[in-house]
């Protein structure tokens, strides 16, 4: 539990979930391959005109783009990745991420409507996907980025635990 998230009194923690490395690792790795192909496409359609001056400035950003980047972006997603901590308590639903800054976010439980679960393709094919609990006068998408549990493992079984825990009617 993080040193900066309290509890109330009579408050106990149900449960503690964590992101999983996968869920950013994907992001990051379809990221860099649109980043692989806009410079193939440059280097192809472009880079016999450039003059040779330019070309070696190409040449290292290329070589920064396609060693440093991905070395860099997934050590750091290691990190913010771990940084994610989702508490479910008796009385609310915390996320905690800490990375760089620290955001705390909470919703109490009798104030949860519904619960929205979103999976990807590739979040089906390695069994990860984002939780988000509702409230009344939140509306869509807006409410999907208030509070949601990005990137837990085995998001249903993780929805229906949450349902009973909080005697949420069943989806």
């Amino acid at each position: 539990m993080p040193k900066e998230v309290t509890l109330a009194p009579n408050e106990k923690v149900l449960i503690v979930l964590g992101r999983v490395y996968v869920s950013f690792a994907v992001i990051v790795t379809i990221g860099l391959t649109v980043l692989a192909i806009v410079l193939s496409i440059i280097w192809v359609g472009v880079g016999p005109s450039i003059p040779a001056d330019i070309i070696y400035s190409l040449y290292l950003f290329s070589l920064f783009c396609f060693i440093c980047l991905p070395l860099l972006l997934y050590g750091l997603g290691y990190f913010y990745a771990k940084g994610h901590r989702y508490i479910i308590t008796n009385h609310r639903i915390i996320m905690f991420r800490k990375f760089i800054g620290i955001i705390i976010r909470s919703v109490a439980c009798d104030k949860i409507t519904d619960i929205i679960v979103s999976q990807g393709p590739f979040g089906r094919i390695f069994n990860y996907g984002s939780i988000s609990p509702m409230t009344a006068g939140v509306t869509m998408p807006f409410g999907l980025a208030i509070l949601s549990l990005s990137g837990l493992r085995n998001p249903y079984e993780v929805r229906d635990g949450i349902t009973k825990l909080l005697a949420l009617p069943e989806a």
